[in-house]
């Protein structure tokens, strides 16, 4: 009998679609790219890209179940189907946006939406877990093409982190010969990759160096209630000044000092995080702004910390974090010796960047080649990272 995913082994350019959506869930990032087999320096094309918001009655109970709210198992099947319901309409989504029939869609790679994240590591419980919700079998189902999805489990199964997964990625793409490279990437939780000059894969350090923007947004909630989920443009940050003290008092966390492999989440930088946050503010007498420029400060100082031993050349800055005027200017006075700038200058625009790794991650998967760097997650030996749910006869 022949194997069903035969045909791609046999291909040497592929069309596929990435579906991400991160820590701040507020919707799924979809994208079609092309690409071709390369295993070491693959040309990637951006096909198509959308950013389709999640409705509010699915990004309310997913908050509240990843901010630790006690939901039933009911309730939690649920929202694992309506995440993958999403997910299937986003790629749609993404088709129709680039002009290509989903039936030519070779494959998908589907992150899901992560609602827990504990591996192993300083304030782990006896057993490491995560979780993502969006089974890759429906979005299959719900498609009609392969998916990929359940990325953290084999890792975290072997000891390692689950996370980061972009670093792979990161390397195939974006390394360069000339040059001493860091990709920052700031979406919930901020995480870089370091790429020395003219590296090997043995060669790349990656790990999440704090918070990015969730406790930024969740303190701008909290602060100017109605006005949005987050600081448009980081413009209230950018109007206060922040407290040193404080700023020293948050860097003090355990989580700032503990080498790689280490990845954080809720569980680190969730709401008790912030809300501690605020009341320190308060009792430093600090206004809306000032607090918000702390925040913002910390997700500066604290990646820069990170990065100040390898002293990229280059820093390419994307996620969220990438549009906050006073996280990029903190950046730059912070790292002064390095040229910063937006990871569109690589070529693909920056909200689109997780998705886009997303699909490389996947073709590895179908291509059956290992698709982690386990130096950079600390798990035992690298695997195929993935679950493949067969999508419908081509």
């Amino acid at each position: 009998m022949t194997h069903p995913l035969a045909h791609l082994h046999n291909q040497s350019e592929f069309l596929a679609a990435g579906l991400m959506s991160g820590t701040s869930m507020d919707g799924v990032d979809a994208a079609i790219v092309g690409m071709d087999a390369d295993p070491e320096a693959p040309c990637v094309v951006l096909r198509g890209f959308v950013t389709v918001p999640y409705p509010e009655a699915l990004r309310d109970p997913l908050s509240d179940l990843a901010f630790g709210q006690q939901a039933t198992a009911q309730e939690i099947a649920e929202l694992h189907t309506a995440v993958a319901v999403a997910f299937a309409g986003a790629f749609h989504e993404a088709c129709r946006h680039a002009g290509v029939d989903a039936a030519r869609v070779d494959f998908i790679g589907c992150h899901g939406q992560t609602v827990a994240h504990a591996p192993p590591g300083p304030g782990a419980g006896a057993i490491a877990g995560t979780l993502q919700l969006g089974p890759p079998t429906m979005v299959a189902a719900l498609t009609g093409v392969t998916t990929v999805g359940d990325f953290r489990s084999g890792d975290v199964a072997l000891g390692g982190q689950g996370a980061p997964l972009s670093p792979l990625p990161d390397f195939l793409l974006r390394r360069s010969r000339e040059h001493s490279r860091a990709i920052l990437n700031i979406g919930g939780i901020a995480n870089a990759t370091i790429l020395p000059r003219d590296c090997r894969r043995e060669d790349v350090v990656a790990f999440d160096t704090g918070p990015g923007n969730m406790v930024l947004d969740g303190l701008y909630r909290a602060l100017y209630p109605g006005k949005g989920a987050h600081d448009p443009g980081g413009e209230s940050a950018a109007r206060g000044n922040p407290s040193p003290e404080l700023l020293e008092e948050l860097l003090a966390h355990p989580y700032f000092s503990a080498p790689p492999p280490k990845s954080a989440g809720h569980r680190e930088f969730g709401p008790p995080f912030a809300w501690g946050l605020r009341s320190r503010a308060q009792a430093l007498g600090l206004s809306r702004d000032d607090t918000l420029a702390t925040a913002a400060a910390l997700t500066v100082e604290s990646a820069a910390r990170a990065l100040a031993a390898a002293r990229p050349e280059e820093l390419f800055v994307t996620g969220g974090g990438a549009h906050n005027a006073a996280i990029l200017s903190g950046l730059a006075r912070a790292l002064e010796a390095a040229d910063v700038r937006p990871i569109d200058a690589l070529g693909i625009p920056g909200d689109a960047k997780e998705a886009v790794d997303f699909a490389l991650l996947a073709r590895e998967t179908v291509l059956g080649r290992p698709n982690v760097l386990p130096r950079v997650t600390g798990a035992a030996r690298a695997l195929v990272l993935g679950a493949i749910a067969l999508g419908g006869p081509r």
